[in-house]
């Protein structure tokens, strides 16, 4: 088996199911192959979603993270609530690392009716004991009352795809209860070390008193995360609220200076203008992140991180911020 490679053991399952032979299931594959039995153990990851979640694909994602693979995933599809269903399925896999071959356990649970309402005691079973268990929520938010949270070591999120901006008030009171990773605030990752590495540069800290005005611009919730965490860093200046684009930017003004680091087409773009000086431009390469380098990203970041909190309390319950309406 070439290193890297996924091959699996076994397969299992069923429809109109329980718990007890979902666990059997389990247990009698991992037994299958004793190569299995050299386990890594890393989390346990829980994507939730609804009859949009293509279950296969999550599972493919998945497996392609390399060294931070989850040792077991659940990939839970609710579909209403109707009547009582649970549809199932196990698979159990091995994937090569250097000399040894890791076990891998993917578990696909199709729920509906009463049960949605229960989706803790579903799933509990197969956290792995004293490791971290990560919910990854695909579509939306989790309800504030939802007791699968309680499961959680950790949240995964997209503010983006939850429905925007509108929903940061409910993310910052999630982000109380249970630590968050949003892949809306990785994606700004690019812009805000470009910006970073300018402010860190001896000879542009003292221009940083010049600075009277910083402009946002780009989709909802970015311009509503960058806002509050520039205005944060840059408490001396206003923070004003540009056009919607397609991709975020920032705009740094002030006694002739002008400093914009924007996102254009797989770079970063800086262009810097000084009174007296022939303007500067220069790029670095940002590839769009996809859902599998965010979702590794998260998972190798679960600590807490203090500029995000900030970031989200100030974003879900922002001062006056300007708004740029043009003309």
């Amino acid at each position: 088996m070439a290193s890297g490679e996924v091959i699996t053991v076994g397969t299992w399952e069923e429809r109109g199911t329980t718990m007890g032979p979902v666990l059997s299931a389990l247990d009698r594959l991992r037994r299958c192959d004793r190569r299995g039995a050299v386990r890594a153990s890393f989390l346990t990851l829980l994507a939730v979603g609804g009859r949009s979640v293509e279950v296969d694909e999550v599972f493919d994602t998945v497996h392609r993270l390399g060294i931070v693979q989850p040792t077991r995933v659940v990939v839970v599809r609710v579909i209403g609530r109707k009547e009582p269903r649970l549809d199932a399925r196990v698979g159990v896999h091995l994937q090569s690392r250097g000399e040894r071959c890791l076990g891998i356990d993917d578990v696909a649970l199709e729920v509906g009716g009463p049960l949605t309402d229960h989706l803790d005691s579903l799933v509990e079973p197969l956290t792995l004991p004293d490791l971290p268990v990560v919910v990854w929520c695909r579509e939306r938010l989790p309800p504030a009352r939802s007791r699968l949270i309680d499961l959680a070591d950790h949240l995964v999120v997209d503010t983006t795809a939850a429905g925007g901006r509108d929903r940061l008030p409910a993310l910052a009171r999630l982000h109380q209860r249970t630590p968050v990773v949003d892949f809306a605030w990785l994606r700004l990752q690019p812009l805000r070390q470009a910006l970073g590495a300018w402010v860190r540069r001896p000879a542009f800290r003292p221009l940083l008193d010049q600075l009277d005005a910083t402009t946002v611009s780009g989709p909802d919730v970015d311009r509503a995360l960058l806002g509050a965490w520039l205005g944060d860093r840059l408490a001396a200046t206003t923070v004003v609220e540009g056009p919607t684009t397609d991709q975020p930017s920032l705009t740094l003004t002030g006694k002739g200076l002008r400093l914009e680091v924007a996102a254009r087409s797989g770079a970063v773009v800086t262009t810097l203008e000084q009174p007296g000086r022939d303007a500067w431009r220069g790029q670095t390469a940002a590839p769009p992140a996809h859902t599998e380098e965010l979702l590794a990203q998260a998972l190798l970041h679960l600590q807490p991180d203090p500029v995000y909190t900030r970031t989200l309390a100030i974003a879900a319950s922002p001062p006056p911020i300007l708004e740029d309406r043009g003309g």
